[in-house]
Parts: C-alpha cells; sequence; structure tokens
C-alpha cells in the first residue's frame, strides 16, 4: 500500500501524461484527416490517377493494424511504449520527407503507406495504453480530453496546410509538416511508464521496459537486474504462472522492499509452430473474457461509420451542387461540433450521469440513424445537420473506447486488448474502403454507401447493449476458473 501511494494515479504526473497523450493525437490524427488536402496536389503534381494514392492508403491502414499489433503485444517485451511513440516519431518525419523527394507515385506506397503506417501504430495505440494505466477513477474523462487532440488537429491542420501549399509548394509544404511530426518524439519522452514509481530490490527503479507482455520471460536477481537467459518456447497454448519470493531478498523483504520470482512453466509438448507464432503476437487469454469477445465486432463496424462519413460528406455535398466554400464550412463544423462534444462527454462522465458503454452506445445508434436519413438532406441547411449530428455524437467512440476496454479485460491485458482492437479496426477500414466505392461506382451516387456506414453503427450500438448479459457470463467465467485453480475468494 505504501508503494500504491508513490503511483501518480488520477494526479501528478498524470496530467503530464495527458498533455503528451493530446500532442500525439493531434499531430498523427490531424496529418491523417488532413491528407485529402495533399491528395489533389499529388494528382496535380504528378499526373496520377486517384486509385494510385488510395491504393497506398490502404497499404497505410493494413500496416498500421500490424504495427499496432507488435508495438502494444509482442513488441512489449522489447522496449518500452515510450520507446516506440519516439520512434513513430522519426518514422512519421521520414515518410513526409520521403514524400518530398519521391520522382514516382509508386513510392508514395513506400513512404505514406508502409512507414507512415508505422509511424501511426507505434504512437496512437502505445499513447493510449500510457495513459490509461495513470489514469483510474478518472479514466474516462482522461481519455476523452486525451482525445480532443483529435477535433483540434482536424481544425487547426487543414488552414495550417493550405497555408503552406500555398506559400511553400507540395514539396516545401511536405517537409515542415514531417518537421512537426518530430514533436511527438518530445511527447514521447514525457510517456514515464508506471513501473518507473515502483522500487524493486536494492533501492533499484524499474526500468521502463519492465511494463511487459505476458508472452516473456523476465526473472529477477537479487541485485535487481534482469535475467534474459531463459528464453521460452511458446508451443503452450496454456501457461502455468507461480509467483514466489526470492530468498536471496531476504535482507531487502526486512526492509519492506520484497522482490517477487516469477516463474512460468510451459508444457511444449504436442503444440504446432503455427501455435507457437500465434502464441507469441496475441495473449489468447484475452480473447477468453466474454466482454471483450462481444467487444471485437463492436469495434469491426463502428469504425467504419466513424471514420468514414467525414470522408464521404463533401464529396456527396458536390454532388448536390453546394458550393466548394460552403462544403469547406460543413467540415468546420463537425470539428467545431466534435470540440464541444468532447467537453461535455468529459463533464457527464465526471458525474457519473450514464455509464461509458450505454453512452456509446447511444451515440452509435443516434449517428447511424442520421446516415439512414441521406436521402433528406438535399441542400446546405440539411446537410449542415448531418455534419453538426456526426460532430457531437460520431466522435463518442473515439474519445471512449480506451476507457471502455481497459474495464473490459482490466490493465494486465490492456496492451493486448488493445493490439488486437486495432487491428479489427484496420480489418474493418481496409473491407470497408472498396466496398463503400464500389457501390458509388456502381449507383452513381453516396447514398447506398451511408446506408451501409448507418447500418453497421447501428449494429455495433445495438451489441454494446449487451454489456450487462455479457458482464455476467464473464463473472460466471472467471468465478468458475477461480474454483478450478483452487483460489478461495474472501468477501
Amino acid at each position: 500500500m505504501e508503494e500504491d501511494k508513490r503511483v501518480p494515479i488520477d494526479r501528478g504526473w498524470a496530467w503530464v501524461i495527458l498533455v503528451a497523450n493530446f500532442i500525439v493525437v493531434f499531430l498523427v490524427i490531424g496529418c491523417t484527416s488532413s491528407f485529402g488536402l495533399f491528395f489533389a496536389e499529388f494528382m496535380s503534381e504528378y499526373k496520377a490517377s486517384a486509385s494510385s494514392i488510395t491504393v497506398a492508403l490502404s497499404v497505410q491502414t493494413v500496416i498500421f493494424s500490424f504495427s499496432s499489433l507488435f508495438a502494444l503485444n509482442f513488441g512489449t517485451g522489447l522496449a518500452s511504449s515510450r520507446t516506440y511513440i519516439i520512434l513513430g516519431g522519426l518514422f512519421g518525419c521520414s515518410a513526409y520527407v520521403i514524400s518530398a523527394i519521391i520522382k514516382d507515385m509508386s513510392y508514395l506506397i513506400l513512404s505514406h503507406g508502409v512507414i507512415f503506417g508505422i509511424a501511426y501504430g507505434f504512437s496512437y495505440g502505445p499513447a493510449l495504453v500510457v495513459l490509461s494505466r495513470y489514469f483510474n477513477k478518472k479514466r474516462g474523462m482522461a481519455a476523452t480530453l486525451g482525445n480532443m487532440g483529435a477535433s483540434f488537429g482536424s481544425l487547426i491542420f487543414p488552414p495550417v496546410i493550405r497555408i503552406l501549399l500555398d506559400n511553400y509548394g507540395l514539396k516545401g509544404a511536405l517537409v515542415i509538416i514531417g518537421g512537426l511530426l518530430l514533436n511527438l518524439c518530445v511527447a514521447g519522452a514525457l510517456m514515464r511508464p508506471v513501473a518507473f514509481y515502483k522500487e524493486r530490490i536494492s533501492g533499484n527503479k524499474v526500468n521502463s521496459k519492465d511494463i511487459l507482455s505476458n508472452q516473456k520471460v523476465w526473472t529477477t536477481n537479487n541485485y535487481g537486474k534482469h535475467d534474459r537467459n531463459h528464453t521460452p518456447n511458446f508451443g503452450n497454448h496454456t501457461i502455468k504462472e507461480n509467483c514466489t519470493h526470492n530468498k536471496l531478498t531476504q535482507e531487502n523483504c526486512n526492509k519492506g522492499k520484497m522482490s517477487i520470482l516469477k516463474i512460468i512453466v510451459l508444457d511444449t509438448k504436442n503444440k504446432s509452430k503455427i501455435k507457437n507464432i500465434c502464441n507469441i503476437w496475441i495473449n489468447f487469454e484475452v480473447l477468453q473474457n466474454v466482454l471483450f469477445r462481444m467487444w471485437i465486432p463492436v469495434c469491426f463496424l463502428a469504425i467504419i461509420g466513424c471514420v468514414q462519413i467525414v470522408v464521404f460528406i463533401p464529396p456527396h455535398a458536390k454532388d448536390l451542387q453546394i458550393a466548394d466554400s460552403k462544403i469547406t464550412l460543413l467540415v468546420i463544423m463537425i470539428g467545431a461540433s466534435n470540440l464541444l462534444s468532447k467537453i461535455f462527454v468529459a463533464f457527464l462522465i465526471h458525474r457519473n450521469c450514464m455509464s461509458k458503454t450505454h453512452m456509446m452506445a447511444v451515440s452509435l445508434i443516434i449517428t447511424g440513424a442520421s446516415c439512414m436519413l441521406i436521402s433528406l438532406y438535399t441542400n446546405f441547411l440539411t446537410m449542415s445537420f448531418l455534419s453538426v449530428t456526426f460532430g457531437v455524437f460520431g466522435s463518442v467512440y473515439f474519445g471512449l473506447f480506451p476507457a471502455v476496454i481497459a474495464e473490459f479485460v482490466g490493465l494486465d491485458n490492456l496492451s493486448s486488448a488493445m493490439a488486437i482492437n486495432m487491428m479489427m479496426q484496420g480489418l474493418g477500414l481496409s473491407i470497408s474502403n472498396p466496398i463503400l466505392g464500389y457501390l458509388r461506382d456502381t449507383s452513381g451516387s453516396f447514398y447506398a454507401s451511408f446506408y451501409v456506414m448507418g447500418s453497421t453503427l447501428i449494429i455495433s450500438g445495438v451489441i454494446l447493449f449487451l454489456e450487462p448479459l455479457c458482464r455476467k457470463l464473464e463473472k460466471r467465467r472467471t468465478d468458475s476458473k477461480n474454483i478450478e485453480q483452487g483460489v478461495v475468494i474472501t468477501p
């Protein structure tokens, strides 16, 4: 208990982590949401087709999914979240600088597709994980406030990029934006791991790499150093874990400093190599969680509408013969209402007016219903209603999903759960992009595309209302597991 008091949960350095998370989200989401401004410039500069540029964006989504999976799961045994965020800043800068010097559009797949996809995956997910570890009672409010960086990025980056393009051209603007992305390194440097505050034996501080996944075997000797001499075989599907006090540290134990020797016993018989690889990359234990299994289709479906609506509103408005200046105003409405919504949601969470899961479910259903009425939006006034509705309710998902996942799986499984979440979101976007575009090409309008996005949002919202039932099933599963292991639970 004395040691726990030294960890600044919901106070102190936690607020610095919140600011750092805000910076990460501001830069990453600001760049990704404003890439459309570079889209037309690439087409004009290189006489490229739209399909050649969208290929790079599709590759970026796939690389983002796998790099997130690596950084949040298996890669946690190689480096800390702080390191990955700093690497994300270096990759992000490199991606934009390379995009500025390419001679052919095919290299955009490498620069903006692969390299920026890695930067996105290394920065965004780890920043959310660190934020969740520093907050407990105020986790929902912190996640919402941190996600406000996306709103500010969507508001600030478009006019800044427009000014840079007008004054320095495409290449100059790309180089300057790449330089701005180096601020991810600054934000990453502020991401001090929670383990920093936990003293180990002999009064040594825990290294930032001590926030590890369950797939690595790490032991501690009496000098507080890590012993990596034993490399585990991941062939076993089940891992038996036994924690015992290290006898070599009896003197430190007397001083109130206890070292735990973590021994992981692995049964390596009759397991395939494919399962070996899967156990390294994915913690299957989190997939046994009933609440998280409920969440997987939610994140797969919800991301389709929450991301794609803002992409399809401008071209749909163009089809309705709305002036370009008013189309820009529609986008600004989304960003402004998005920002106000996050402030209001943070207030509701602080007052405990509604559970975070139900708040997200209601928001998804309202956003989906507004999409299903797309045929009624025929002019600027009615399209303004869609923009404001999406800005207010469509952003709730991004503000709350880190806190919701943390509640579902707990902090111990948060990295693995977040990695799977990012992978499913990337899969949803990768599949939906060509489908929504195909519907536009075959029907000649965006109505069918909006119907699909609305349907996915409503379905994901309805699934979330199953949370009370899934929570009961999860409690029954954990109770049965504890009984099988002979664990006695005292009230």
